[in-house]
């Protein structure tokens, strides 16, 4: 009997052993049977890019056990062909091409270790798909106007003009960049003004390239209007960039220019870089001073660019016979194609204008020291003064007549401070004045000597110096 129990007992526990055992097998078996598919919980969607950017896909997952394969599938809208990466990070960076400019498309699959996928989003097979709305990567494109300004130092009307151009660029106000042509000191200038401008009258002002045209002393309205309307014109969808850097090793000056071409067609111009400086020689009457005054052209070519087509132009000047920091260069894109216009508003002196179609301008030294601003209001040029007295002709004369005394007047002023100023007769120093009023009475008799030269000197607290000088007929007995 008891070995009866003890049998039973065993198998008993026997049986216990293998229902457990079977048990857990069976349990452990279903716990592995995955039969739940995964799920995309968030994805970016229809989105935008732009060429030669990247646009970044992201997506979120999950799934009862783990995601262990995540699919995006991508190409450009002309593409028959899907491309294919893992995204199982959760992001994947879309490389949109320069060109050409088209749409993108993407959609995502995700799938599980046991296969329950894949399950795609908005499709699994690219039935379906998100749009990456492409556009084109331009830079701003602003319509700066450029304004050549036909003046002399021998012109009564010029001063009136070259201080409403300054006065507008500086306020900001206005998108503009101007050079002053002036005709007796520059030959270059003077040869633009006559042979390209077939120019009438002094002062005459060129909106860009001819567009449009001012003669004549006018009010600073009409000068405002001019610019505004020249700034709204349509014009090519040129990007124009020029900046300008001193090797203060070698002392040269490293000019770069980038131009693109945004539109669906051959681009054809001149592109011409003007060197100017941007406190030049004193004007009619002395009391002031012409500003960006044309030094001369250091670049002048055609230049043929292709749609959407990116050039550069990299070039090395050496400027150092001039100062430096008072330079400033400006580029100009001229149209090819050339307008009739007119220097007079009766249809007198046609010439050929080529609109500028963009224009950009470069300091060569930024926040620099400038150099003095300089002249001699007294004797005018060209005129006849008795006893210090202007007096006014019908005419302005060829020379500059003296008959007495008269009193030398100077205006100096500078952006920081100005030091001294020299006079100079004939090239003996007669006065030095430390500060103003600058006047000197010449009294001393000339009666051997009828042409005598006048010529001042100012310096500023930095050093620099600018001068003004006047050749003039002086009777002066007693």
């Amino acid at each position: 009997m008891k070995r009866l129990l003890k049998i039973l007992a065993t198998i008993i526990v026997a049986v216990i052993l293998i229902s457990s055992v079977f048990v857990i097998y069976y349990f452990s078996d279903y716990n592995l049977m995955d039969n739940t598919p995964p799920s995309i919980k968030r994805i970016t969607g229809n989105t935008t890019g732009t060429t030669g950017k990247i646009t970044k896909i992201e997506v979120s997952f999950s799934d009862n056990k783990n995601v262990t394969e995540a699919i995006i599938y991508f190409k450009s809208a002309s593409a028959s062909i899907w491309n294919s990466s893992s995204i199982i990070s959760g992001s994947y960076d879309i490389e949109i091409p320069k060109n050409p400019i088209e749409d993108w498309y993407y959609y995502i699959t995700v799938n599980d270790e046991a296969g329950n996928g894949p399950v795609g989003n908005p499709s699994k097979d690219g039935s379906s798909y998100y749009t990456i709305s492409v556009k084109e990567d331009r830079k701003e494109l602003v319509h700066n106007v450029f304004i050549e300004e036909g003046t002399g130092t021998w012109c009564s009307n010029c001063p009136e003009v070259a201080n409403i151009l300054h006065e507008l660029y500086e306020s900001g106000d206005y998108n503009f960049y101007y050079v002053s042509l002036i005709n007796d000191t520059n030959s270059e200038a003077n040869s633009r003004l006559k042979e390209d401008y077939n120019i009438y009258g002094y002062p005459s002002v060129y909106i860009d390239g001819g567009y449009d045209l001012i003669v004549g002393a006018n009010e600073k309205s009409v000068f405002e209007e001019s610019i505004s309307k020249a700034q709204k014109r349509e014009v090519p969808a040129l990007y124009l960039n020029v900046t300008a850097q001193l090797d203060n090793s070698s002392k040269k000056t490293n000019i770069s220019i980038e131009i693109i071409n945004y539109e669906d067609y051959t681009y054809t111009g001149r592109l011409k870089l003007y060197l100017t400086e941007r406190n030049s020689v004193s004007y009619y009457g002395g009391q002031g001073i012409y500003h960006f005054g044309f030094i001369k052209i250091i670049y002048n070519e055609e230049i043929n660019i292709s749609s959407k087509e990116e050039k550069n132009i990299d070039k090395i000047d050496d400027f150092s016979e001039y100062d430096i920091d008072n330079l400033m260069v400006i580029g100009v894109i001229f149209n090819s194609q050339s307008v009739e216009k007119y220097s007079d508003t009766n249809k007198k002196n046609p010439f050929d204008a080529y609109y500028a179609d963009a224009s950009q301008g470069a300091l060569i030294v930024k926040n620099a020291n400038l150099k003095p601003e300089v002249g001699i209001t007294n004797p005018k040029k060209g005129r006849l003064h008795i006893f210090g007295k202007e007096i006014t002709l019908n005419k302005n004369l060829k020379n500059t007549i003296l008959i007495g005394r008269a009193t030398i007047t100077i205006y100096a002023s500078d952006d920081s401070k100005v030091e001294k100023v020299e006079l100079y007769i004939d090239g003996t120093l007669v006065k030095t004045f430390d500060t103003g009023p600058y006047e000197y009475m010449w009294k001393k008799p000339s009666w051997f000597k009828l042409k005598h030269d006048i010529k001042v000197i100012a310096y500023d607290d930095k050093g620099k110096t600018s001068e003004a000088e006047i050749e003039v007929y002086a009777f002066i007995l007693l």
